[in-house]
């Protein structure tokens, strides 16, 4: 006779869970799940969740550490049903702190998937379109860029790459041409002619290092490679999944990219600094 897993009760014979445990632990995991962002879209009280959390899984065979990991994903799925619009409000992220702070739920934890950084990054973007300098990041260590007077950093993308699009030339259509003896030891070549000069755009990787926004400049700082653009000097933006290009004002510009690895997050946030 084997013993139900969920229960610890004899279970019949070579069987190891009863049908009615196992629904019950299925459905309990996914109640758990649905409490943070219930309790977010409604009226519900933090000591309430908590007591409701609590039947739930004791009644529902969840252990301890079943029971924090179903939270981290209630929380996770809390944030994108916050962010469906686009807009994390003020009582919203209020919300989805004091959660994280009720069920002791880390910050490495809750950004194991992203979802602390979105959390973040649309607090930021928010406070951009509020017309609020952001003071959100902290950074350890030196970032190797020279800030101006005045100038904060908003945000900062490490391991960042940059790329350019270079214009190659070659020929097509050439001929080598045809070699005519006239006398011994002189010839006469006709015919010869170098083609058609092809001019060929490719997007090539120049170097790897920080992107750097603040209120007044985005940076580049790499090994080879460093750069500081002003607002004012760039007069389009061209949003990537993963980053962002930038033609700036100048009579030979092409076109400049920036792998963040976040592409709305990167326009976004510089596109509206710059009107600031």
């Amino acid at each position: 006779m084997g013993d139900c897993k969920y229960c610890g009760q004899a279970a019949g014979f070579l069987r190891n869970k009863h049908s009615e445990c196992e629904k019950k632990y299925e459905e309990g995991k996914s109640r758990v799940v649905a409490l943070i962002p219930q309790a977010i879209f409604s009226s519900v009280s933090l000591e309430a969740l908590h007591q409701q959390l609590n039947q739930v899984t004791q009644r529902s065979f969840i252990s301890e550490t079943e029971k924090r990991d179903l939270l981290l994903q209630s929380w996770e799925f809390a944030v994108d049903r916050c962010l469906e619009d686009g807009i994390l409000n003020e009582s919203e992220e209020k919300l989805l702190l004091e959660l994280k702070d009720r069920f002791s739920l880390s910050q490495t934890d809750l950004d194991r998937a992203g979802a602390f950084s979105k959390v973040v990054k649309a607090a930021v973007i928010r406070d951009v379109l509020n017309g609020v300098l952001p003071q959100r990041v902290t950074i350890d260590g030196n970032i190797p860029i020279n800030l101006q007077k005045s100038e904060q950093i908003v945000w900062a993308f490490p391991n960042a790459d940059y790329l350019e699009d270079k214009t190659r030339r070659h020929y097509e259509g050439g001929s080598r041409g045809v070699s005519i003896r006239i006398m011994k030891g002189m010839y006469y070549r006709v015919g010869a002619f170098k083609g058609q000069a092809v001019n060929r755009t490719e997007r090539v990787h120049v170097d790897k290092g920080w992107v750097v926004v603040t209120n007044k400049h985005m940076y580049f700082a790499g090994s080879v490679k460093s750069l500081r653009i002003p607002y004012s000097k760039i007069v389009s933006f061209q949003t990537f999944s993963d980053g962002i290009g930038i033609m700036r004002d100048a009579a030979h510009a092409k076109p400049q990219i920036f792998v963040t690895g976040d592409g709305w997050f990167t326009y976004n946030l510089v596109t509206n600094l710059a009107k600031l």
